[in-house]
């Protein structure tokens, strides 16, 4: 995952790549441009290559993560925000 781009998509607005790495840009509230929690749209960031990626469903406020490094990058951190499994594949 170290040094690539990723497509962060808002499903009806403006798509960008960004850099993981570097500063993200914020709207007006000091929010980001495409935000990782679902707020009412539904939310895509994923690898170039489609190999890793987030989804977030906007009407079940959950966030599905998808790819091996992915996983294993959140299974050995364990973000605390992310501790309540729905579903597993």
């Amino acid at each position: 995952m170290h040094g690539e781009h990723i497509l962060a998509l808002d499903w009806q607005h403006e798509c960008y790549w960004i850099n993981p790495r570097l500063e993200f840009e914020r709207d007006e509230f000091g929010e980001w441009a495409i935000p990782i929690f679902p707020n009412g749209d539904y939310y895509f960031v994923i690898q170039k290559d489609f190999k890793w990626g987030f989804l977030g469903h906007p009407w079940e406020n959950s966030i599905t993560i998808f790819g091996k490094e992915l996983i294993d990058a959140f299974n050995k951190n364990k973000p605390r925000m992310f501790r309540k499994i729905l579903r597993q594949g």
